[in-house]
This record gives structure tokens, sequence and C-alpha cells, in this order.
């Protein structure tokens, strides 16, 4: 099935796409996607190919997602806002042949911008639909296969999750070369609703549609905090968060405003999510076809939303479970508790320090609005704990708060105090900056 061919027939002249000066409706959307599908085939674009798509959040960048697959091709999303090398790094990783979209010189073969004869083709199960990267916070960014089946997969779960309504109205402001991105547009054609797609997350915009106009939204917790004071929000009927921990406060402060935070938890590899709470207060459960445990305290899943493997590698045969390298605990009544990236893990002076553990304390503090805890080379200790933090709270205060809640072992020995954590596209916080900085002193 070809999702929004369907939902053309389905709502002919309902808003898909609607930006910042333009509304495309589902007909309109799709006669310019088979165009451009009929323009790439000409241009010799056709099965197995792997083209990259400069990722712009606007309708054009809409229409050529959907146009590629059309051909039998395969879209690899590239980040308009990575540097040129990092972009023809990952171009040629992933084995692409030919570009589309507005982006850079890379070296590769620029199609053109031109349609041709409508061309429809639907996409089989196993048909192998995006290679995206992930984001990079654990690690060199890998390239994950995703198939048409797997994002069906995904988005008919949160489809019965969320309850997805014809009059829906999804707000989006994540990158498109992301899958929490990239799924929002499948989760809207599947269901034949609305997606306002912006430009980029800007608070005071974002809080106004969200009291006017959307209905779903997709945010970061840093996100959250910028908008909730320019609530209430009586329109929104849940918001996703994930990405990184989701404090008990900020649900709670959401709440008063009207902004119901479902804590979600997924990856690029599980074609976003694959655990979501069903009430803001409540335990963050699989979605439906999702399978999840925890083996020595390491968060593995299973179902057919996740991806058959890494780019080169043979495909994981479906009844494997998929290690995530999250550390975490699972049981079906209490639901997921996900405690950090394995690889995160302090070793300090012979003892093993969680960041999220200590993060979780410090983020408590009055005044501290985020904090990052890495490990830094240390002559004495091999690795020394240390905090990066935002926030208006003096540094002596928060060394004072950290000092009497955590064990010696756990307390950071560095300091540093930023007017705003570097981050990563979709707002996790990037790690191996924050170390770096830590590191420089």
């Amino acid at each position: 099935m070809d999702w929004l061919a369907a939902a053309a027939r389905r709502r002919p002249r309902h808003p898909f796409v609607v930006a910042p000066g333009t509304s495309v409706s589902f007909d309109e959307m799709d006669e310019a996607a088979a165009r451009r599908a009929g323009g790439l085939a000409a241009a010799g674009v056709g099965p197995g190919d792997r083209i990259g798509v400069w990722a712009r959040r606007d309708p054009s960048t809409v229409r050529d997602l959907f146009a590629v697959p059309r051909t039998g091709a395969v879209v690899v999303p590239l980040d308009p806002r990575l540097a040129v090398d990092d972009a023809r790094r990952r171009a040629r990783q992933a084995g692409v042949s030919a570009l589309i979209g507005d982006g850079p010189d890379l070296g590769i073969r620029r199609l053109p911008p031109d349609g041709g004869e409508p061309l429809r083709r639907a996409p089989g199960p196993d048909d192998l639909h995006w290679v995206l990267f992930t984001s990079g916070s654990a690690g060199r960014p890998k390239a994950v296969r995703l198939t048409w089946g797997n994002l069906e997969a995904s988005a008919a779960a949160s489809s019965e999750v969320l309850a997805h309504r014809p009059d829906d109205v999804w707000l989006h402001t994540l990158p498109l070369a992301h899958v929490a991105g990239l799924m929002i547009l499948v989760r809207s054609a599947r269901e034949a609703t609305t997606v306002l797609l912006e430009p980029a997350f800007r608070p005071e915009r974002t809080a106004v549609l969200l009291r006017t106009a959307a209905t779903l939204c997709s945010l970061v917790s840093a996100q959250v905090r910028r908008i909730l004071d320019r609530g209430p929000f009586p329109r929104a009927r849940a918001v996703l968060v994930g990405g990184g921990p989701v404090p008990d406060d900020l649900v709670e402060a959401a709440s008063k405003v009207g902004l119901a935070i479902l804590r979600t938890y997924g990856m690029t590899e599980t074609a976003s999510q694959v655990a979501t709470a069903r009430v803001p207060t409540g335990p963050v459960l699989p979605v439906p076809g999702a399978e999840l445990r925890t083996v020595d305290g390491r968060i593995q899943v299973r179902g057919p939303m996740v991806s058959p493997g890494y780019l080169d590698e043979p495909d994981r045969p479906p009844e494997e479970w998929f290690d995530t390298g999250d550390l975490g605990r699972f049981d079906d009544d209490a639901g997921l508790a996900v405690w950090g990236r394995a690889d995160d893990v302090i070793v300090t002076g012979g003892e093993n320090v969680m960041p999220a553990r200590v993060e979780e304390v410090i983020r408590r503090c009055p005044g501290v609005t985020e904090v990052a805890v890495v490990g830094i080379a240390d002559p004495e200790w091999g690795t020394a704990v240390a905090a990066a933090y935002e926030g208006d709270a003096e540094p002596e205060l928060v060394e004072r708060y950290a000092r009497e809640r955590l064990a010696s072992f756990e307390r950071p020995r560095r300091w540093l105090h930023l007017g705003d954590l570097p981050r990563l596209a979709l707002g996790k916080v990037d790690r191996a900056k924050v170390r770096a900085l830590l590191e420089g002193g």
C-alpha cells in the first residue's frame, strides 16, 4: 500500500501539509509525488538505487520523500545543517548514487528538479524504504535499514496508542532527516490527517499553534520547558516526549497548562517509538506488536517495527532480540525505566556511576533547568565524574546540593555552568561536545 495514494483516494481535498504561507491537499501532494517519481525514473532512477534527499522542512521535501520509493529506489535523508564533509561521508557510506533537493555540492550527480509522466508503484512489505543515520549520541552515527513493513508496523502501533482521529493535526517541529520527524509524515499520511510543518522550532510560534490549531505534537523535554509559560493549551490531546529523560516535575507542570505529556521510548533501529505511556503519569509500555525485556540490565526489543539491520550487514532474524545498548528495567506492571546508555557508565576509582542517576538528582536543584554528566580523563581516578548544567543557579549552590544528596564517588569533581548545553539535531544533549568542554577546563 502507498499511504499517500490511499489518503488521496479517501480525503482528496483534505489538507496534508500546511506550512507557513501554503497548504497542500492529499490529492495535490499525491499528484506532485507521482510526477516527481516519473521525472526521476526518466533520469534513470530505479529499484535498488539509493537517492540522497536534502531534508529541508518544506512541502517540496515531503513530495520527494514520497516520490523516491515510487521508483523502487531507497530514500537516504541528509540533514542540510551538516558540515559538507560530514554530509559527503554519510552519502558515500550509504551508497548514494544521486541527490535531489536544495543542498551543497557533494560531488555526486544532481538529479533535475523537473517532473515527468505520473508514476505510482506500491511497495512490498520487505522493500527497503529508508536508510537513516542514528543521532550519534552514543558514538559514530550508524546507517540503519528500514523497510516499508517496519514503518507500517510502527505507524499502526502509534495510531492505536494515540487513538489517531480524522480531525487530528500534528504539529511538526522536528528534523526531517531523523526517524522521529519522518514518522510524523508516515503516521499522518496513513491516517489521512494534517501536518503543520514548521521550518524550525520557535517557542512563541509553537505555543501559538498548540493553543489554536494542533492536537498532537512531538517534542523533547528542553522544548517543552520553553513553552510552558505560554499556555494554557486547551486543544492539545497529547505531546509525545522522548529523546532523553522526562522528569516528573516537567510532566506535572505541563499538566497544569493543559499539555498531556506521554513519555515515549524508541530509536532509529525501531522506526521511532517502541514503548509509550498511555496517560501522563502512567507506565511506559510496549506499543502493540512490540516486545520488551531486560537481560543483565540491558533493554532488548523485538517486533515487526525493528530494523533488519545496519547497512551492509546480514539481516537480523525476525525472532531475534535487538539489544538497544540502553540500560534499564522493565516489567509488565511498572513499565519501562531507562537508566541511560551502557556506553555512558562511568567507572571511577573502581565504582560504577550511572550518569542518568546523577543527572536526576542535580536536575532537582532549584535554578537548574538541564544537566549533563560525563566521564573525563583524570590522572588520579582514571576517569572522573564531571557535570555541565544550564540555569541561573550559582555553581556553589549546585555543588552543595549535589554533595548533600549523592554518594562521594557519584559527586562531580568538575563543573561547568553554560548558557546552553550543546545539542544534537533532535534536541538530545551532545555528550561528546560536553565532554570536550569539560576536559578543556
